[in-house]
């Protein structure tokens, strides 16, 4: 019998007037989705924000601008099941690692998000202020010790059990079922605390925040008591960042020393293989990954939230997620069909609008999201050892014409931190009012001349090889465009361009390679972030896990040292805008302290 799905649940039960919401992300990334949800509430329940995307033809459709994915719904029945959703995208695309540890790319973290818990999570993140951090793991906020706080004591929930299922039962019999307790937590941490002892520290890329850590102790099963090395202003933030996820040791291979085997590289001749690692205690279990075909969610009935409505988690009975390689006419016809119940990383989203305009009656909403497309040099190679450079490239980019090329004129320009952070973000107004950004005639003239002279004075250099990643498809789909303005705006010939195969993977080996004999000029997607400490810190800090352009400013280093330590929340806004920093590695849409 087939299995049932999110459609055949969904429009057994709701009336048609709120059935579909069609939405289009249009945001720094240029991502476009449609997305069906179970359960809404009245037309007035839009979570709208201040700050939103480019409208365009989305503000004639009268769509709604939402940024939280948390908004104010209406309770599902308690009886209602909602079926198997449905959709498309980049889940089953994995580019790095299975281990939640080391993990930077969104595809997997999505993934292991419905796997394994936290301590605490975000309900929204509209606004950066501790009371949208709420409970997961732990049973209520931390105490905080301290003026300002430098020691926390978190309680766990009691009874949480670890995912139990034949397969778990046959190759971690110890773990299936065992109660969660605060060792648990104390060997997850200490992981990423000691991760600088670990052959592996290059893929522990979130190590800095627990390197603040002074120790992390159980004083009984369900307490743990974290003391900082000084004060941390967004650390409470970090228990409850994305991926900040809790493991059990029992799937790591400590054989090779601190931080122990990565969970994919473990030699499954002598054990399980990395999806039968993916052990967790969240409300899903981690089904299969066909890469690039299909990830699949089932539903864990023992999880400990199903009857805690309060906190609002999922009531399906699991999620599949198809491969992204199908194009826009097929996955018109699908949704259309209701064989798919979401569609998102559409590259052209006018499919998506002619479906409202044909059946108005539908809820349209248009999502920003912060991930975005960028260029990381080496900053160290030439020629891009020369400020002069770097900001003659920063300033000859034109980057609306990145949004009308692959962003199909939806996308929107991203400085410092992507626009969906509205709280941290540069305003829109004076983003678009600096060099580089502004697209006035006049000023747009004169971004150009200024490139053209920074260039001409850094004795018109040839560009080495640039390498473009492969996914999304619209990044190698953007070469040719790229090198019409290279070559109108600086006057230079652009022919060394790649596009890679397996991207993301090389190109970190690139940026990981102290030599300049790989390519030192790559173009590339990123994720976004919540904390202004994660837009910063580690990418442009001399000691960050990102910082491969190799940046080295000690006022820089101040700066970032200081919105660490500065708990008024304003007063450490301000330190984010603070204007000053050469240029680093990256031009637009990726996030840049300004010069």
């Amino acid at each position: 019998m087939e299995e049932p799905t999110y459609w055949d649940r969904f429009w057994r039960r709701r009336v048609s007037r709120r059935r579909l919401i069609s939405g289009a992300a249009l945001a720094g990334s240029g991502l476009a989705a449609a997305a069906v949800v179970g359960c809404g509430g009245d037309d007035s329940s839009n979570g709208s924000s201040t700050q939103g995307p480019n409208v365009n033809r989305g503000a004639d459709l009268g769509a709604e601008k939402i940024i939280d994915a948390r908004r104010e719904v209406e309770p599902c029945p308690p009886d209602m099941r909602g079926g198997t959703i449905r959709s498309q995208g980049f889940d089953p695309v994995v580019l790095d690692r299975h281990d939640p540890h080391q993990t930077q790319f969104g595809p997997m973290y999505a993934n292991l998000s419905s796997v394994f818990s936290k301590l605490y999570m975000y309900k929204s993140h509209s606004e950066p202020t501790w009371e949208n951090i709420v409970p997961d793991l732990a049973e209520s906020a931390p105490e905080m010790i301290g003026n300002p706080p430098t020691e926390y004591v978190v309680k766990l929930r009691k009874g949480i059990k670890f995912h139990s299922t034949d397969a778990i039962r046959s190759n971690f019999p110890s773990l299936a079922g065992r109660e969660l307790t605060a060792e648990d937590v104390v060997y997850s941490y200490e992981r990423q605390k000691n991760a600088s002892q670990s052959i592996q520290k290059g893929y522990y890329y979130r190590r800095s925040q627990y390197e603040t850590i002074d120790s992390i102790t159980a004083t009984d099963p369900y307490t743990i008591n974290i003391k900082t090395k000084g004060p941390i202003a967004p650390f409470y933030h970090f228990m409850a960042d994305t991926n900040a996820m809790i493991i059990p040791k029992e799937i790591v291979d400590n054989d090779p020393g601190p931080g122990g085997q990565p969970l994919d590289t473990v030699d499954t001749n002598r054990g399980p293989a990395p999806g039968e690692r993916m052990i967790g205690t969240g409300p899903f279990f981690w089904g299969s990954l066909k890469f690039g075909i299909e990830y699949k969610a089932l539903r864990n009935s023992e999880w400990f939230g199903w009857g805690e409505p309060d906190l609002g988690r999922p009531y399906l009975d699991g999620y599949t997620v198809s491969g992204s390689s199908l194009n826009d006419t097929s996955l018109e016809s699908l949704f259309r069909r209701k064989e798919i119940d979401g569609a998102t990383f559409i590259e052209n989203p006018d499919w998506i609008y002619k479906i409202k305009e044909e059946k108005p009656e539908l809820k349209f909403f248009q999502l920003w999201v912060s991930g975005w497309i960028g260029t990381r040099f080496k900053m160290f190679c030439q020629p891009f050892d020369d400020v002069r450079v770097r900001k003659a490239i920063h300033l000859a980019t034109e980057r609306q014409q990145i949004v009308d090329v692959i962003g199909s004129g939806e996308w929107k320009m991203q400085g410092p931190i992507g626009g969906a952070i509205a709280y941290w973000a540069l305003p829109e107004d004076e983003l678009l009012a600096s060099p580089g950004y502004r697209q006035g005639s006049a000023d747009r003239e004169q971004d150009i001349k200024n490139a053209r002279q920074l260039f001409d004075a850094a004795g018109n250099p040839e560009l080495p090889q640039v390498w473009f990643a492969d996914i999304p498809s619209y990044i190698p789909n953007f070469i040719g465009t790229w090198k019409q303005f290279m070559n109108k705006n600086l006057g230079i010939s652009v022919d060394k361009l790649r596009t890679l195969s397996q991207a993301y993977s090389r190109i970190a080996e690139a940026l990981a390679d102290d030599s300049c004999d790989l390519a030192s000029m790559y173009w590339g997607f990123d994720n976004g972030w919540i904390d202004l400490d994660d837009w910063v810190y580690p990418y442009f800090h001399s000691t960050g896990s990102k910082n491969s352009f190799r940046l080295n400013d000690p006022d820089l280093d101040k700066l970032l040292d200081a919105q660490r330590r500065e708990f008024d929340i304003e007063k450490r806004r301000q330190l984010g805008y603070h204007r000053r920093a050469p240029t680093p590695g990256w031009t637009t849409p990726r996030p840049t302290l300004r010069s």
